[in-house]
């Protein structure tokens, strides 16, 4: 009889533990790929965390902030962070060269590639850029994939002269004309108007000639997306909420983000959080399948890029980059949740 009493002491004890580590909250490590004053649409984390959305789908979210998107997938692939945001072309590299990383969900489902120049150069399209110069770091992602752009313009890809410079010394290299043109992401726009002059500079959206691979991705390892799939779903979830939000709300969304990032500058990083809304988070397949959606033609042309222009020891196919199977499904808001519906899909009217 004592025996019977203390098992059911036992069980009952075990039961209050499973059911006090229920409660406990999973920790997730969310790493972005950049620095939030340089990208405004990274505030859809911050307004996650703020309004609570992580911890109404039990999560425990860290924010790290990035240095770059190669490192963001080294930290997936060494399992010392659990979910990152890193561009497209540094995934599948990282993928054919060994990485065990899985892209998730699509962040920016248009290229924010785009080439920078000043109209004191002449320059007017892609391609009067032959015979000039253009600066970027040497593993910069749009100097590797230009060929890309150049031969969809009729430009001679080796007709360019790059000249090496420091990652943030673009613009300035620029308005210094040290460089007669650079590559840089189009929410860049505003710091390019104060440094160049609006009526002084040029630019060339890869977007505009066709060539269009996807930007940054929500990406995880292997072992995260068999162990931890609703961890990964749930954090989708709070996170699009949080992008749905910033869509409606930018100017807020980026006064949110400086609560925890105080270096962010209000007008200048709400411009850019602007640019990424109207030119690289929207398009109609979003209307159709949600945010975060993985168009599996679009897919295929990125990694098709990626494999014609990248030195990679082996080819990629689709079927090993990437899933759906985690996405929740979050829409881009309606026009009667603006507050002038004829701005749709902006929530008012953008400068640019």
């Amino acid at each position: 009889m004592r025996r019977k009493v203390l098992w059911i002491a036992e069980v009952g004890c075990l039961g209050l533990l499973l059911a006090v580590s229920g409660l406990a909250a999973d920790k997730v490590i969310f790493r972005l790929n950049w620095i939030p004053s340089g990208e405004g649409d990274l505030a859809f984390s911050y307004v996650a965390q703020e309004l609570g959305y992580y911890k109404e789908e039990d999560l425990e979210v860290t924010i790290q902030i990035g240095s770059g998107s190669a490192d963001a997938v080294a930290l997936v692939d060494a399992g010392r962070v659990d979910i990152a945001l890193a561009g497209f072309e540094s995934i599948a590299v990282a993928r054919a060269r060994g990485a065990k990383v899985v892209i998730v969900a699509c962040f920016h489902v248009n290229s924010p590639y785009t080439i920078w120049t000043r109209a004191d150069t002449g320059i007017e399209s892609i391609r009067d850029l032959a015979g000039r110069t253009i600066g970027a770091p040497p593993g910069d992602a749009q100097r590797v994939a230009f060929p890309a752009i150049a031969r969809a313009t009729g430009l001679d890809p080796d007709s360019v002269q790059w000249v090496n410079i420091h990652p943030g010394a673009k613009i300035q290299s620029l308005a210094a004309k040290v460089v007669d043109a650079t590559v840089h992401f189009f929410d860049q726009m505003y710091l390019y108007e104060q440094a160049i002059g609006k009526d002084n500079l040029r630019y060339f959206r890869w977007a505009d000639y066709g060539v269009n691979p996807y930007g940054l991705m929500f990406v995880v390892h292997e072992d995260t997306l068999k162990t931890r799939p609703n961890v990964i779903q749930r954090f989708l979830q709070a996170s699009f909420r949080g992008v749905r939000w910033m869509i409606l709300h930018p100017r807020e969304a980026i006064e949110i983000m400086q609560r925890y990032v105080p270096e962010v500058e209000i007008i200048p990083v709400t411009s850019m959080l602007e640019q990424s809304i109207k030119y690289m988070l929207f398009d109609n397949s979003i209307m159709q399948y949600g945010l975060g959606w993985i168009d599996p033609a679009r897919i295929k042309a990125s990694i098709d890029l990626v494999n014609t222009y990248y030195e990679l020891p082996r080819k990629l196919s689709p079927e090993e980059l990437y899933t759906t199977a985690l996405l929740p499904h979050v829409t881009w808001p309606y026009p009667t949740e603006f507050e002038n519906p004829n701005y749709w899909p902006l929530p008012y009217e953008f400068r640019y």
